[in-house]
């Protein structure tokens, strides 16, 4: 189970509801430019990126409340990624993550990690789907089977991805975030899809760099 989880917050990811279970696939497929917020910060007017209708953006445990009350069931939090489960898009139990910095207190992104298979063409129709989706909302990827995967690693969990294959991976960007798909293997196959809002994920990976040299 530990390994399972472990995958999954190498994607990012976690949705389930409690009592009543949430189907949330319209927002997880379709999180637009349009569902941004403007937020003032020192004279600054911020837009970010939002999933669920939610900005990324805030303390960890706050934005993991608002999901709850869409039905997300939270898992714990474990070195700065928020885990929770969810239904979406006909998967039970997917897995959500929300990863922060700061010692939890600022959000850049959400993965989502909802598909697992034995085979890789059981996921063809629904990561083509993705796709489509994805490019009416950003347009067309800015980039394809690159390769690179560095946007689902979070720090402490880098040593994770040893055992894990990039299958293939697609990436679009607009001036308010990142969205990026990608089909993993280890042992099973999963899709995953993460979206990360431009200037809190630049912000994380600033501190990121910081702290691998020591926080020098």
């Amino acid at each position: 189970m530990k390994t399972i989880i472990f995958i999954l917050i190498l994607a990012f990811m976690t949705l389930n509801a409690g009592a009543q279970i949430t189907d949330t696939s319209t927002t997880v497929e379709n999180s637009t430019p349009e569902d941004t917020i403007a937020v003032t910060e020192n004279d600054t007017v911020i837009l970010h990126l939002k999933y669920e209708d939610i900005e990324i953006d805030g303390v960890l445990t706050d934005y993991m409340h608002k999901l709850n009350k869409l039905g997300y069931k939270n898992v714990g939090i474990e070195k700065g990624v928020g885990i929770l489960t969810a239904n979406i898009m006909g998967c039970k139990n997917a897995i959500v993550n929300v990863a922060s910095s700061h010692a939890n207190t600022k959000v850049y992104a959400v993965s989502v990690c909802y598909c697992f298979a034995q085979k890789e063409e059981e996921l063809e129709e629904r990561y083509n789907n993705i796709i489509k989706n994805l490019t009416e909302t950003f347009g067309e990827p800015v980039a394809e089977n690159d390769g690179s995967f560095s946007e689902f690693i979070y720090p402490g969990y880098e040593s994770g991805w040893r055992n894990v294959k990039l299958i293939k991976n697609c990436m679009f960007k607009n001036e308010y975030g990142l969205a990026k798909i990608a089909v993993f293997q280890r042992n099973l196959y999963t899709l995953n899809i993460i979206y990360a809002d431009h200037v809190n994920y630049e912000d994380a990976l600033k501190e990121r760099q910081h702290n691998k040299q020591g926080g020098k």
